[in-house]
């Protein structure tokens, strides 16, 4: 009997399979029900923090993405968009060209100093600064606190890059 129900069981997640094919191939809409659609995740510089929730992927997992694209920096990214396969797709600035680097570089990449709100304190002691210096570049840009802040990153060429939590298109 126990044959019988291993059967039964693999017969209907057949048939499910095919049946969720041939509904995804027949509707446009079923389609996006089954197997999901694509999310911009960067949308003209800045991150879209709602649709990286919405696709359950955090600050760290998006940046490890788009180094795995040769792409260092968010500031660098025009677009990026999270496919429906798991891949990301960037569109990189029109003035950023791979592998144009400053000949004033004072740090080997881009690294993160905020990650959603808060301090990466690891990051600033590898960069020999600390909280206090990184209090002061916020200030200069008008940042009064550090939780409005979803991603800062300190420059190859020392400046500061700051994506805000709330941003004026954020989807």
């Amino acid at each position: 009997m126990e044959i019988d129900k291993g059967v039964y069981s693999l017969l209907g997640w057949t048939f499910l399979t095919i049946a969720m094919g041939y509904l995804g191939m027949k509707s446009k809409k079923a389609r996006h029900l089954i197997t999901g659609e694509p999310k911009i995740v960067i949308k003209q510089g800045k991150v879209m923090e709602k649709a990286l929730k919405q696709v359950r992927l955090d600050i760290e997992s998006l940046l490890g993405m788009l180094r795995q694209q040769n792409v260092f920096s968010i500031k660098d990214v025009e677009y990026a968009i999270l496919e429906i396969n798991g891949n990301l797709s960037v569109m990189q600035k029109q003035d950023k060209k791979p592998n144009s680097w400053s000949k004033t570089l004072l740090f080997p990449t881009s690294t993160g100093v905020i990650y959603d709100g808060k301090a990466n304190v690891d990051a600033l002691k590898d960069l020999h600064v600390d909280n206090n210096w990184l209090h002061k570049q916020l200030e200069k840009t008008g940042v009064n606190s550090i939780d409005d802040v979803f991603d800062a990153e300190v420059q190859s060429d020392g400046s500061l890059y700051i994506d805000y939590k709330k941003d004026k298109f954020n989807s």
